[in-house]
């Protein structure tokens, strides 16, 4: 998988860092996407694989797949504590020790998931 360039790295990284202490409220599952939804009115149109991890769980879900939305639901209305960006743009939330749920871009050459937030609209490939 490609690498950010430093640049796409560090704005990805500033405007991930503004999901940290809301909230995750809720989930719009649609045709071929889920939207993410966050209390303070950022949201990440995920069409890739994601997967959910609590230290002993693995589960794994696809923004294509509505049906495994549902491995998300344990988050609604937790506070994020913390998020994450690795150098291609995997994209890491924790919710405390151990808890938390992963967004993996897939390098297709399509929109893995689109970060979109009060500093814009951030996609990733």
């Amino acid at each position: 998988m490609t690498s950010l360039s430093q640049s796409d790295l560090e704005n990805l990284r500033t405007d991930a860092s503004s999901l940290a202490t809301s909230a995750f409220v809720g989930v719009l599952v649609g045709f071929g996407s889920m939207i993410l939804h966050f209390s303070n009115g950022s949201s990440v149109l995920l069409q890739c694989v994601f997967e959910v991890f609590d230290g002993r769980l693995l589960q794994s879900g696809h923004g294509a797949s509505p049906g495994t939305s549902a491995i998300l639901f344990e988050f609604f209305n937790e506070q994020v504590a913390s998020v994450n960006v690795d150098t291609v743009g995997q994209l890491t939330f924790n919710f405390g020790v151990e808890r938390g749920f992963r967004i993996i871009p897939d390098g297709s050459g399509f929109e893995s998931y689109v970060l979109r937030t009060s500093k814009g609209v951030f996609p990733v490939y």
